[in-house]
C-alpha cells in the first residue's frame, strides 16, 4: 500500500468514526433541505407588550370585620391528648382514628391482658391472622410464641400483649417517620399496663423503643425507664421472622433464656 492510499484509508476511517458518533448521539439526517448560513446573526426576538395578570381574590377571602391582625398566624388545631387511663386508651384504640397507629386500615387487632402482668409483649403491627381474630399475636405467629414461652415456663395467657399499631399498613411495614409518635403512645401504654418485664418483637418495635435495629438490640438486657419505674427489657426476633428463617430460632431461644435469667419474676 502506497503512502497516498494509506492516507486515504485513514481519512475514511476518521469520517466513519465521526458519523458513528453522531448516530449514537441521535442525529438521523446529514443535511437540511435549505442551506443554512451559520455565520448569520440570529433574528431579534419580537418585543411583546407586558401582560398584566388580573388580581384574583383568595379562595377564602376574609370578610369585613373578621380579617386577622397583621402578622397574626392562625394556630393549628392541636392533636387530641393521649388517654389518661388504660381503659380510656383501649376505648380510643377500638373506636377512633385519632391516635397513632389507628389509621392504616379499617380492621383492627387490639391489645389485651391484665394490669401488672409479669410480662408485656410488644409487636409492631397486626398480621393478617390478627386482623381476622381482632387480637394481636394470634394465628401461626401466636402459636409459635406461645410454644416458645411455654418452654421457659411462661404462660402467654398471663401476659399483656400489645402492638405499636392496631391497624396494618398495606405494605405490612410501619412507616419509619411514624415510629416516634407510635413510641410515645406505647410509652404511655406501658405505664398504664405496669408490667414487670418487657419483651420486644421485631425491628420496628426495637427501633421505636430501644433506638436500635433488632440485630444490635437483641442478646442484651435493657432497662426501660419511665414514670412508673424501670423495667427489664429484652428484644428478639418476631415470630413471623422465625417462621421464615428457622435458623433464627436458636438466637431467639437464647434471648428468652436471658429474659428468664435477668428479668423480675
Amino acid at each position: 500500500m502506497t503512502t497516498q492510499e494509506a492516507a486515504v484509508e485513514s481519512q475514511e476511517a476518521a469520517v466513519e468514526s465521526l458519523i458513528s458518533w453522531w448516530q449514537l448521539a441521535g442525529v438521523e439526517d446529514w443535511c437540511a433541505h435549505q442551506p443554512v448560513n451559520w455565520l448569520e446573526a440570529p433574528p431579534a426576538a419580537p418585543k411583546l407588550a407586558p401582560r398584566v395578570k388580573p388580581a384574583l381574590a383568595p379562595a377564602h377571602a376574609p370578610q369585613p370585620g373578621n380579617a386577622p391582625a397583621p402578622g397574626h398566624t392562625p394556630a393549628a388545631t392541636p392533636a387530641p391528648p393521649f388517654p389518661a387511663t388504660l381503659e380510656a386508651l383501649h376505648e380510643r384504640l377500638r373506636r377512633t382514628d385519632d391516635l397513632p397507629g389507628t389509621h392504616y386500615g379499617q380492621m383492627r387487632a387490639l391489645p389485651h391482658g391484665e394490669l401488672q402482668a409479669p410480662l408485656m409483649i410488644i409487636s409492631d403491627c397486626p398480621d393478617e391472622d390478627d386482623l381476622a381474630s381482632g387480637t394481636i399475636l394470634s394465628g401461626s405467629t401466636g402459636t409459635l410464641l406461645r410454644n416458645m414461652l411455654s418452654a421457659i415456663g411462661i404462660d402467654v395467657a398471663a401476659c399483656y400483649r400489645a402492638s405499636l399499631s392496631v391497624t396494618r399498613p398495606p405494605s405490612g411495614r410501619l412507616p419509619v417517620g411514624d415510629l416516634p409518635q407510635l413510641a410515645d403512645l406505647m410509652r404511655s401504654h406501658i405505664a398504664f399496663a405496669a408490667p414487670d418485664n418487657l419483651l420486644i418483637l421485631g425491628t420496628a418495635a426495637s427501633e421505636a423503643l430501644v433506638a436500635q435495629p433488632i440485630a444490635g438490640a437483641r442478646a442484651h438486657l435493657h432497662e426501660f425507664n419511665h414514670d412508673g419505674g424501670r423495667k427489664a427489657l429484652v428484644a428478639t426476633y418476631h415470630p413471623r421472622t422465625l417462621l421464615r428463617r428457622p435458623h433464627c430460632k436458636r438466637p431467639a431461644w437464647d434471648d428468652l433464656q436471658l429474659l428468664l435469667k435477668e428479668g423480675t419474676w
